[in-house]
Order: structure tokens, then C-alpha cells, then sequence
């Protein structure tokens, strides 16, 4: 929950810049001002959904929402092991992930899925070969 408490410490840094109360913020986020007194002493996780929609409301990029260990990790050198065991030690940070993740939960068929993930994997290997040829020129 460390990381639970650094997010809610930004959230409600960035509400009281911009001049919101709890009770107004949790209005246009549609819940209850209780369950943003949660997020901001970080008695419970925020989704990338609600860190969108925050970012949104508070005219801020969703990157601030996230604490530095995120921002300043080397996401290219996550094997494919930690990717399988630790899925969730990254965080989703560009407008772009956030869209391809939501498009992602609309496949609704894993042979979808699957079929997507094979290709973006196969696009992932290409670039990691032309990036690999180019380096020794």
C-alpha cells in the first residue's frame, strides 16, 4: 500500500491546486467523497481508468498521478519472466497505453486476445531486431 499512499498524496496535492473540495472532486468522478478519502490516504488502489478520468478533471498529464519509481524505470529491460510473474510492478502512464488497454477489455474472445498479443509481441521482436542491426553500423 506505499505506493497506494504516494498516489493519494498527488491526488490530493493536484484537487487542492486546482481548487477542488473532496465532496466537489468526488461528484464529477461519480463516487462517494468517502471513497476519495480513501484513495487520497491510500486505504485503496486507484485503476488506470479512474487515474485517466482524474487526469482529465484536473487538466493535469496522468504521469503526475504517478509516484517517480515508475516514471524514472527502465520499462525495455523487464524480462519475459517478470512480465509473466509481476505484471502489475508497472504502471500505465501515456494516453496511448491507457487507449490500447482500453480497446484490449473490449476483446471480449481470448482467441482475440491472444491473436492481438501474438502480433503486438511479433511487432515488439521486429523492433528489438532492427534496433539490434542498427546498432552495429
Amino acid at each position: 500500500m506505499k505506493y497506494s499512499r504516494q498516489i493519494g498524496c498527488l491526488i490530493k496535492q493536484f484537487r487542492e491546486e486546482a481548487g477542488y473540495s473532496q465532496q466537489e472532486l468526488a461528484e464529477k468522478l461519480d463516487i462517494s467523497f468517502q471513497q476519495l478519502q480513501k484513495y487520497e490516504y491510500g486505504q485503496s488502489r486507484i485503476t488506470v481508468e479512474r487515474l485517466d478520468q482524474l487526469s482529465s478533471i484536473l487538466h493535469i498529464p496522468i504521469g503526475k498521478l504517478i509516484p517517480d519509481r515508475y516514471q524514472n524505470a527502465d520499462l525495455h529491460s523487464i524480462s519475459d519472466e517478470e512480465e509473466v510473474y509481476a505484471p502489475f510492478q508497472r504502471v500505465i502512464v501515456s494516453p496511448e497505453e491507457v487507449k490500447l488497454l482500453k480497446l484490449y477489455r473490449r476483446l471480449y474472445t481470448e482467441r482475440l486476445r491472444s491473436l492481438l498479443l501474438r502480433h503486438i509481441r511479433e511487432w515488439a521482436d521486429i523492433q528489438k531486431d532492427l534496433n539490434g542491426s542498427n546498432s552495429g553500423h
